[in-house]
């Protein structure tokens, strides 16, 4: 078990918390880089679910985003799709994502991966659906044009 803080990284007074990488339980405690940078090192099959948190809680978008990079271009396409959805909340909650977790989102549009073994569901099903929270949630000037003039037919 590796362990996170549960409070503000800056309180001294914070309660640690196990976080269960086996099963995935309280990793929505996740609030540390550096465990989710381990978890991707390990190949950890809930990486994508302490990344999902991490947008929640840490506050530097910057520390962030690079993971949620990392997420997409895993080989792994549940963990792609938790990095898309990472990415959906790294733009409703902070209200920016870089450059390149855009390119990267643009690339999976047509990934027809199923997001797991006989799902009839593929990550460009929620590639569609994180352009849609990008146009929704950030202002179009932050967007390159092929956000901004999409639309799935």
């Amino acid at each position: 078990m590796i362990h996170a803080a549960a409070g503000a990284p800056e309180d001294d007074d914070v309660e640690s918390v196990d976080l269960d990488w086996e099963r995935g339980g309280n990793l929505n405690h996740c609030r540390e880089p550096g465990d989710v940078d381990a978890a991707f090192d390990r190949a950890e099959e809930h990486v994508g679910v302490a990344l999902i948190a991490l947008v929640y809680n840490h506050p530097d978008t910057d520390a962030v985003l690079p993971r949620v990079a990392r997420g997409l271009r895993s080989p792994n396409p549940e963990t792609r799709r938790q990095s898309l959805l990472a990415l959906m909340h790294t733009a409703r909650l902070h209200g920016r994502v870089d450059a390149t977790t855009v390119e990267l989102l643009h690339g999976l549009l047509t990934d027809r991966t199923p997001i797991s073994a006989g799902s009839p569901y593929e990550v460009r099903g929620t590639a569609t659906q994180t352009v849609g929270d990008l146009q929704a949630f950030l202002p179009p000037e932050q967007l390159p044009d092929w956000v901004n003039h999409f639309s799935d037919y």
